[in-house]
């Protein structure tokens, strides 16, 4: 028997299913398309209400078939599409095996609703939890566990949020990619998120582990575009689309390049001016959308080798997926975009809070001025404040910093301000780098500020960051 024929025997031993290795099939078909959008059970207009079921799932990559979990049984899980000013409901079910939650990464929601562990409970095996909230910003967010989060995104608990508004223009089309990237399978034993234990009860030992090998520099062939490995997109010459792009790595940059990048978006909606970048850095949690204009060429999206040691690295230009057009009619003229046009705000020079990340690259201890989760010194804002936030990498690695329940806006990275205002809920820091932030506490809560690479988080990485009523 194969090792990975044994892992799933182990896997379906552990979740009640029959235990016989899963049989070889036929290749899945690599065609591309946006994930399955989630039900909306309400018939109100103002109201956007779903259902999602987390339980173990057989994920199928490339040639081969890993067990893992998933949202309604579906990998990406389904795309959840609200309006500025809709009530979400998500009742979520735990058909899972051990406790999990949701949270809504990049958006603003109050302190209950964010599915975090630090003074509110977990939903159990067997209940359902209703989320309630009003979304009150445009963008491209996801969501996933915040409970065990290294291993339960790393095993596919995970999918996108679309909030739309109505001032932006409609294209032909729309495609979200949510990529990820996968290792070799392993068992090891289940470790807990945030020191709490993550063996299955009843589940043999050892408990089914990552399926990421966490080095750092995953095979590029199994980088997956919505569950596929090198998928190919059909469409039409002449066509415009708004693609909105994910990375739910638990620890793998993207570093994407095609041929004329137009970024319309970055974490927190649109951008004040269009931006032609000649490369698309996405860090773990980090979000973008462009704009494809589409003549009669075909093209590839390609990532170049990037490391969280130090940036780019060395190996080969890797094609993620191809955009293949049919026709040949010429590119449609760019859309009409309500930019804002704003420029970034000076920097006022004081600061109000610092963040200096440490840690062992070879190692599992990762800290934030020098504390550990979840014994942390909690820094305190009054609600309508504004701070300046400072962050310092005194680490071997690089760590995309992500803060709950706010927007930040960038004041300067490694002393240099953007050309045009940012606002962002995550941030690469590179080994050595300071960035300055400017937040405003508009949100009550004890807010979790932590490093998005999920086994920093894991390791310690991790503090809280309170606004007082």
């Amino acid at each position: 028997m194969t090792r990975n024929a044994a892992l799933v025997m182990l896997a379906c031993l552990g979740c009640g299913e029959a235990n016989e290795p899963v049989a070889a099939r036929a290749s899945p078909p690599r065609v591309l398309s946006s994930p399955a959008e989630a039900v909306d059970l309400d018939a109100d207009p103002l109201v956007v209400h779903v259902r999602l079921r987390a339980a173990p799932a057989l994920h199928r990559i490339g040639d081969s078939e890993y067990p893992g979990f998933a949202y309604n049984g579906q990998l990406p899980g389904p795309t959840i599409r609200a309006r500025v000013g809709d009530t979400l409901v998500v009742e979520l079910e735990n058909a899972l095996e051990f406790d999990t939650t949701l949270h809504w990464h990049g958006l603003s929601v109050p302190y209950a609703m964010d599915g975090v562990t630090w003074q509110t409970g977990a939903v159990k095996p067997g209940e359902t939890f209703t989320y309630s909230f009003e979304v009150t910003a445009a963008g491209t967010f996801w969501y996933h566990p915040h409970f065990d989060s290294e291993r339960q995104v790393d095993l596919g608990l995970y999918g996108a949020l679309i909030v739309e508004a109505p001032t932006e223009p409609a294209l032909d089309d729309e495609l979200v990619l949510i990529f990820d990237s996968w290792g070799e399978f392993r068992a090891e034993s289940g470790s807990g998120g945030h020191g709490t234990p993550g063996t299955r009860p009843g589940a043999l030992e050892p408990a089914l582990g990552p399926l990421h090998t966490n080095e750092h520099t995953p095979d590029p062939g199994r980088w997956t575009v919505n569950g596929l490995v090198a998928p190919a997109f059909p469409s039409r010459s002449g066509t415009s689309l708004r693609v909105r792009l994910i990375n739910a790595s638990n620890d793998d940059y993207l570093d994407l390049h095609w041929s004329q990048i137009r970024q319309i978006a970055s974490d927190q909606g649109l951008l004040p001016a269009l931006q032609t970048p000649e490369r698309l850095l996405l860090a773990p949690g980090d979000r973008a959308e462009v704009e494809w204009l589409l003549g009669g060429d075909d093209f590839g999206i390609h990532a170049e080798p990037y490391s969280m040691h130090g940036g780019v690295a060395l190996g080969e230009s890797h094609e993620l997926l191809r955009v293949e057009t049919e026709g040949s009619r010429t590119a449609p003229p760019a859309p009409e975009w309500p930019f804002s046009g704003t420029a970034a705000s000076s920097d006022p020079g004081s600061t109000d809070i610092v963040y200096v990340f440490t840690g062992d690259a070879g190692g599992s201890d990762w800290r934030i001025n020098g504390e550990r989760y979840p014994d942390v010194t909690i820094e305190e804002l009054d609600l309508g404040s504004t701070a300046v936030l400072e962050l310092r990498n005194a680490s071997a690695t690089e760590h995309p910093f992500h803060l709950h329940g706010h927007a930040f806006e960038v004041l300067a990275v490694g002393g240099v301000a953007p050309a045009v205002r940012m606002l962002e809920d995550t941030i690469n820091v590179r080994i050595g780098e300071v960035v300055r932030l400017r937040l405003h506490a508009d949100n009550v809560g004890d807010w979790m500020a932590h490093c998005h690479l999920l086994s920093h988080a894991e390791g310690g990485m991790m503090t809280v960051l309170r606004v007082r009523p």
